[in-house]
């Protein structure tokens, strides 16, 4: 039996399989056609330093080894737990995990998540511009490290959507950034720094201006003619490979994941236009922070939309190679009645 990169939804483990496959064929356990196949037993090392988080456990809060990895690492994301719990069999032959139940030998640091909680409230309501409960910053910056969009992930095309005041699309210096003197504060940039927001595709540039039906918006198209140094924050579960780190990294980032996902959570989740002001402020002081580490830009899940979103504080290597109009025709929206 053989297995695949897919089978993993892990893009480092993925690459050594290619790298290191000797043969191409059909995977034996997610189906995949024609593809670079590893022999299972073959990946027990770099496995195990992964398995060794968990220990076997009798406790009723105990779950199994596949319901953790896929929790803690977004691991087999594509298979269901019979083929997942089939693979770590043929990985390590004569072992019956799915008749056992793990808990973590070390849980995340709720610390640091409880103290920029603190933070972001002080900001808002106490101290703006010299807070006392300010994030460890030279702990942050080395997390950052493990977030970065790698180069052949880069985008090539970006979009940035406007609403227009007439049925006519701007122009091509009209959907640049916004003049300093006119921007106000956004999700990313303090009020009078303006950066560029951007989505990967059109709908989801369209989306993140929430326009009305009926009006009309301009959709610019980006060209990224060089590279960017870019912080993934989309979902770092599925950004951090565990079998890239070494014994010591892995350990330290099991307990500071979840810290990473709650930044991760503060860009993207929707804010009400009328608490917009005092919410923005620990994302522009997060977004300040990334570009002062030397980032060109952050990476973040549009809430609206199916594509994600970029937030470009330089645009040096940013071209708008054309502008669209579109005529916005319907709107969706969906409700939910909550018991009160």
């Amino acid at each position: 039996m053989f297995c695949c990169g897919n089978c993993f939804s892990d893009r480092f483990l993925s690459s050594q399989i290619v790298t290191e496959s000797p043969q191409k064929g059909d995977c034996s356990f997610c189906g995949c056609k024609f593809v670079d196949l590893a022999a299972p037993e073959t990946l027990a090392d770099i496995f195990q330093q992964v398995i060794d988080l968990y220990g076997v456990s009798e406790d009723d809060a105990a779950f199994s080894l596949v319901a953790l990895l896929k929790k803690d690492w977004s691991l087999f994301d594509t298979l269901d737990d019979d083929k997942s719990f089939a693979i770590l069999d043929a990985i390590y032959p004569g072992t019956d995990f799915k008749s056992k139940k793990y808990l973590p030998k070390m849980y995340p640091d709720s610390v640091r998540i409880i103290n920029w909680n603190a933070f972001r409230e002080e900001l808002k309501h106490k101290n703006r511009y010299f807070p006392k409960q300010i994030p460890d910053l030279d702990h942050l910056e080395n997390l950052l490290d493990f977030v970065i969009l790698p180069t052949d992930e880069q985008p090539k095309l970006m979009y940035r959507a406007r609403c227009n005041t007439e049925n006519e699309a701007y122009s091509k210096e009209e959907m640049k950034k916004p003049p300093e003197k006119l921007v106000g504060g956004g999700r990313a940039n303090p009020h009078g720094i303006p950066y560029l927001y951007a989505a990967s595709d059109p709908e989801t540039a369209i989306a993140e201006i929430r326009p009305h039906k009926s009006d009309w918006v301009s959709v610019a198209k980006i060209e990224v003619s060089g590279e960017l140094n870019l912080l993934d924050l989309r979902s770092p579960r599925k950004t951090i490979s565990p079998f890239a780190l070494d014994e010591d990294d892995l350990s330290q980032l099991y307990m500071d994941i979840e810290y990473l996902c709650r930044l991760g959570e503060e860009l993207e989740k929707p804010i009400l236009p009328r608490e917009a002001n005092l919410e923005y402020l620990p994302t522009q002081y997060l977004s300040e922070f990334i570009k002062h580490s030397g980032f060109d830009g952050v990476v973040y899940k549009s809430s609206v939309g199916n594509g994600v979103n970029y937030a470009i504080f330089n645009d040096d290597q940013l071209e708008i190679v054309g502008v669209q109009l579109y005529d916005i025709t319907d709107v969706s929206i969906e409700a939910e009645e909550r018991v009160v």
